[in-house]
């Protein structure tokens, strides 16, 4: 299967907000797994208000309509988002799932203030008030190391070598399989699927440092992810805390 409908611009400044504005405009234009694709971005956002801007044809920068029912919890919207990232890219390279947004390769980034794998990709959802989500999804693909938004990122190039490297539409195409195939994995057995991404999950068993959003840090082990896609965390006195949000960072 994959995508429902498929719309390409060849620049704009964020896929994220013009979705977010057209699902208010005109909401039928925009069913369930239709995306927002643009050949280049230049003012895009990430996780606390960061900024990611893509050369163009560099990298996969779309935009998802999801429209969570009952069994599909909004929480865990950006972790399947991610679960099928990762799938998509298994085609070509193995990543790892940095809660709750990050997608990382096995290759442990030198800069200390990252401390994970290399960033290849990341996830921004955000919630309409129709209810459905708007999954903003972008994967580095092509990029140059000069290209690359931060420090600890990598592309597909980078990791892969330019010849090896998928184009950001042969990225899409697997997306789209893989994002249908993992939301109905998750409709048949959602224990399976948050088994899956435990699995995948490189946060767990590791200590961390989460920053919370408004102040507030939350430090231990990285135990478990709950049935709400929260991250449970052990702190030296034994107790566990429920992080919903939060960034995550890896203490040595």
């Amino acid at each position: 299967m994959g995508f429902s409908r498929v719309v390409e611009v060849g620049t704009t400044r964020s896929t994220n907000a013009d979705l977010m504005a057209e699902l208010g405009l005109a909401p039928a234009r925009w069913p369930d797994l239709s995306v927002l694709v643009a050949r280049r971005q230049t003012a895009g956002r990430g996780r606390v208000g960061r900024e990611w801007v893509t050369p163009a044809a560099g990298a996969l920068t779309c935009s998802v309509v999801l429209d969570p029912r009952e069994a599909l919890p909004p929480s865990w919207v950006p972790l399947l988002v991610g679960l099928a990232m990762r799938r998509a890219l298994a085609a070509w390279v193995p990543v790892g799932l940095k809660w709750p947004n990050d997608l990382v390769t096995a290759e442990t980034s030198p800069d200390p203030a990252w401390g994970w794998g290399r960033k290849v990709g990341g996830i921004l959802c955000e919630l309409h008030p129709s209810g459905r989500v708007v999954a903003g999804i972008g994967v580095n693909c092509r990029q140059a190391g000069a290209e690359l938004p931060v420090p600890w990122a990598a592309s597909l190039a980078s990791v892969m070598g330019d010849a090896a490297a998928p184009a950001p539409a042969d990225v899409l195409v697997a997306l789209g399989e893989s994002l249908d195939q993992v939301l109905e994995d998750w409709r048949a057995d959602p224990a399976a699927v948050r088994a899956e991404y435990a699995g995948a999950c490189v946060t767990l068993g590791e200590r961390v440092r989460v920053e919370r959003p408004g102040g507030g840090v939350v430090a231990g082990v990285a135990r478990a992810i709950d049935t709400d896609g929260a991250l449970l965390v052990e702190g030296e006195d034994g107790a566990v805390r429920v992080v919903d949000v939060g960034d995550v960072h890896r203490v040595r």
